[in-house]
């Protein structure tokens, strides 16, 4: 039998998710860039222009079909989800960004876990390894996401676009 999931900040994470449109995303973006985040949130994107996004995008949506299960999810775009199991997955091309693409899917085990009541188990699934990383929903992923949730609502109300730091453009031929 599944244990239970219990946390004290459901309630309010919750209500902050639902008030800001959050979703998984949104919680890789702001452990990446606060700019990015600031952009995701008031609806700006310019990923698809990025030719490395478009080849991941392809890789992403050919290598594994879609789980139909996780149709009709308000903010939840998971790739895959064990209901049985209670196991959420998400894909990933690479092992890059880890604690950016682990936030995204402990996202998901959270809102699975506070919906149904039981502790959901996030993985990551790294394409191009064909590995897979488990994301554990302990009380520091927990204490993260809840400051995440407080990041993205401060930015929300922002009007400005924050400063980003300068950053060394990497190139690949």
């Amino acid at each position: 039998m599944p244990e239970q999931f219990q946390w004290s900040k459901a309630a309010a994470f919750v209500e902050r998710v639902e008030r800001l449109n959050l979703h998984g995303l949104h919680f890789q973006h702001i452990e990446l860039c606060q700019r990015r985040a600031w952009m995701y949130l008031h609806k700006v994107n310019f990923a698809q222009w990025y030719a490395r996004v478009q080849t991941g995008t392809a890789l992403h949506d050919t290598s594994y079909q879609r789980d139909h299960s996780v149709r009709g999810l308000m903010g939840l775009a998971p790739d895959r989800i064990d209901w049985e199991q209670c196991m959420v997955f998400e894909n990933k091309g690479t092992g890059g960004a880890v604690e950016a693409s682990s936030n995204q899917t402990a996202f998901y085990a959270l809102i699975l876990s506070i919906s149904t009541g039981q502790v959901w188990r996030a993985y990551t699934h790294i394409l191009s390894s064909r590995r897979r990383r488990e994301v554990v929903l302990d009380e520091s992923r927990l204490t993260t996401l809840w400051q995440a949730s407080e990041q993205l609502e401060r930015l929300s109300h922002q009007e400005s676009v924050p400063s980003a730091p300068k950053m060394a453009l990497s190139v690949s031929p």
